[in-house]
């Protein structure tokens, strides 16, 4: 048997032991470790036929879950109804630990911020309740309000900020106690002194034979105290986690109290067969690792043999030393060329950066206009958001909140409340309209040069097929508001597309986003901009303390993020007045680079 082989086999047998391992179990599982594999092959060990209890699949994402529920409705559907459920820990902890036990009045509602609440407003500045930060304390009981950017509220006005925080803490009681407005926060506050009950705990344990959290380094303070007390009360627990993505510590989310809460789960296992990522790829991300777990994972997947360099691509100038790149656009450029040598498509590479003001972007590329009304010009936007490859991801879920509107107002039209109390009038979670709303954007056509009167026509067409249930009989739809003027005026120009022609002469570009919204994605070439000459400075000084690594630093778990998304080619482009220092370290930690100061050869 050859060495790859051998590796696999030990990767599979490890995934195997996770499969099968009685809960309570706590599984850390490294990056492209196949985790989702397992828990959808662990879930699919139940036996078929009627149950009285479930298991809880959850995971901090409505992608990851819907990912979840997509891979264990294939060949057993019954796996994704009564008794299991799989959703978000927050859609959990909302609907079996904290709305069964709130008394009927006043109409609770689960809000995702303060911002969807008009009247969640302080003082006479009107300062969004969302821009205060309240922290809850699970020992003491006690929440500790705080206003980080008073920026310039405060400027000639005679109220302090503490007075601002005063009001704060007390609008916040009253949208929560009296008019029944719970953010996420509040909900936690809910299900943990709910969880401390054991005739809750006993009617849960009764419900679910096993609990199952994925991406469980997301949670924060007060998710691990709730955690905490359903282990404490019997519930099997499994934890899925790799410490070093918790990239969330502005939410309270540190490993440091991950970890002190898996110490107390009886049975460990670790997985470390990364079928992601190359050699090199995993060689490179060891070295944010801690030196006790320096070394890199075993790279078993269908690039476990090649060995592409880092890529160096400084742009600018320093002193007299002049890049080929003059900014980060030609070094972006540059990426995809490169990246194209070694037979990687520009769909198949993803740009990162730490801010979203840092992310690389296409020298010129007109994007849709923002639709402010929901007519036929909106829903030709959502259509061709939701189609383009390289669309930011709070583009698309903008697109996705447009057609869930737009549907349920099609469906409902005599529902004038808001969008979560028609769902729930008609028996609709949010999770199942908003795959409504994407079957719906994935059938329209195409947004091109036909007419905006064709295509208001045909999109028309494809919303009187999706009827809301296979009795329901509507009319003709008349939403779809079109000006007179545009009838004739392509659908695509209608929108701010450029026409076909200048399409295909723009430069192919790569998807992008900030590094937080690309956890859990991948890509065969991944781009890291590092912008500023102090971002580099802290990176390298971090990176540099043997003190210092991804238990102790959310810099460095930031940026062992971005690099394990590559599958094959990892690039790191900045200011070229950094370059020599990026060359010292990296020549230090003996990892493989390749620098590349002009721009490639063209394609022939």
């Amino acid at each position: 048997m050859s060495e790859i082989e051998t590796r696999r086999d030990q990767a599979r047998s490890r995934q195997q032991q996770a499969v099968r391992a009685a809960a309570p179990v706590f599984v850390r599982a490294c990056p492209g470790a196949g985790k989702t594999r397992v828990l959808v092959e662990r879930h699919c060990l139940t036996p078929p036929g009627p149950r009285r209890s479930g298991r809880a699949l959850l995971s901090f994402t409505n992608v990851a879950a819907d990912e979840l529920r997509d891979r264990c409705s294939g060949d057993r559907p019954d796996l994704t109804t009564y008794p299991h459920y799989i959703g978000t820990f927050d859609s959990f902890l909302w609907r079996y630990l904290v709305r069964p036990f709130l008394p009927a009045t006043p109409p609770w509602q689960h809000v995702l911020s303060w911002d969807q609440v008009p009247a969640a407003v302080v003082g006479w500045r009107k300062v969004p309740l969302s821009a205060f930060d309240f922290h809850y304390d699970p020992a003491t009981r006690r929440t500790d309000v705080t206003w980080p950017k008073p920026g310039t509220h405060l400027m000639n006005a005679k109220d302090t900020k503490e007075d601002y925080i005063v009001w704060a803490e007390k609008k916040r009681d009253q949208l929560w106690q009296t008019r029944g407005y719970m953010t996420g926060h509040e909900v936690r506050i809910a299900a943990l002194d709910h969880v401390r009950d054991v005739a809750v705990t006993d009617l849960l344990r009764h419900r679910f034979f096993e609990i199952v959290v994925d991406e469980a380094q997301d949670c924060s303070e007060l998710d691990l105290a709730i955690l905490e007390h359903l282990h404490q009360a019997g519930l099997p627990l499994v934890i899925v986690a790799d410490t070093d993505q918790g990239i969330y510590e502005w939410n309270d989310a540190r490993p440091q109290d991950l970890h002190a809460f898996t110490q107390q789960l009886p049975s460990r296992l670790e997985l470390n067969g990364n079928w992601r990522s190359s050699p090199s790829v995993c060689q490179l991300a060891a070295t944010l690792r801690p030196a006790l777990r320096g070394a890199p994972d075993l790279s078993v997947g269908e690039h476990h043999a090649l060995n592409i360099p880092v890529l160096l691509l400084p742009y600018g100038r320093h002193g007299r030393k002049i890049s080929g790149h003059l900014d980060v656009t030609d070094a972006s450029e540059a990426f995809t060329a490169f990246a194209a040598q070694n037979g990687i498509a520009p769909a198949d590479c993803l740009a990162l950066a730490h801010r979203n003001n840092a992310i690389p972007k296409p020298r010129s590329r007109p994007a849709p206009r923002l639709p402010k009304e929901r007519d036929t010009q909106a829903l030709a936007w959502a259509a061709a958001v939701f189609a383009a490859d390289d669309a930011p991801p709070v583009a698309r879920s903008h697109a996705l909140q447009l057609a869930t509107a737009l549907l349920s107002e099609y469906w409902h039209p005599q529902s004038t409340g808001p969008l979560a109390e028609t769902l729930a009038a008609h028996d609709l979670t949010p999770s199942a309209m908003r795959r409504h709303a994407a079957a719906l954007l994935a059938q329209l056509p195409a947004v091109d040069a036909t007419p905006a009167r064709i295509w208001r026509s045909k999109a028309r067409a494809v919303l009187k097929r999706r009827l809301p249930d296979s009795d329901a009989q509507l009319d003709s739809p008349k939403i779809l508001s079109l000006a007179k003027a545009d009838l004739e005026t392509a659908i695509r120009s209608l929108i701010g597309l450029p026409e076909a022609a200048e399409e295909k002469k723009r430069p192919a570009f790569v998807r992008s986003s900030t590094i937080h919204q690309a956890k859990g994605s991948e890509a065969d070439a991944v781009l890291i901009h590092l912008p500023k000459p102090q971002d580099i400075r802290e990176l390298l000084e971090a990176w540099a303390d043997p003190s210092t690594h991804t238990e102790t630093s959310e810099l460095l778990r930031v940026y062992y993020v971005a690099i394990t998304r590559a599958r094959r080619l990892v690039t790191l482009t900045y200011p070229y007045s950094k370059h020599a220092d990026v060359v010292t370290h990296l020549d230090a930690l003996k990892v493989d680079h390749r620098v590349e100061i002009t721009a490639p050869p063209p394609a022939d």
